[in-house]
């Protein structure tokens, strides 16, 4: 495998045999002795939920039960 040059960014081929989807995005880290790993970039689910006025807080679905049944370890 051979790095290309366009414009200002350096192109690393992947082979078709890896079965990448074209238009995937990837966060790139680069380790030690210069090598490269590629991890599929996720959706943020916090900056949607900013973006969109959402709210992340658990919500049960639970009735609050004060009661105690007798065989709980208090």
């Amino acid at each position: 495998m051979k790095t290309r040059k366009l414009d200002n960014a350096i192109l690393l081929p992947v082979p078709s045999k890896f079965n990448i989807k074209s238009d995937q995005e990837y966060v790139a880290i680069k380790g030690e002795m210069g090598s490269l790993t590629y991890v599929p970039k996720m959706k943020n689910i916090f900056r949607e939920a900013v973006d969109n006025n959402g709210d992340l807080r658990f919500e049960d679905e639970f009735e609050d039960d004060a009661r105690l049944m007798g065989r709980e370890e208090v």
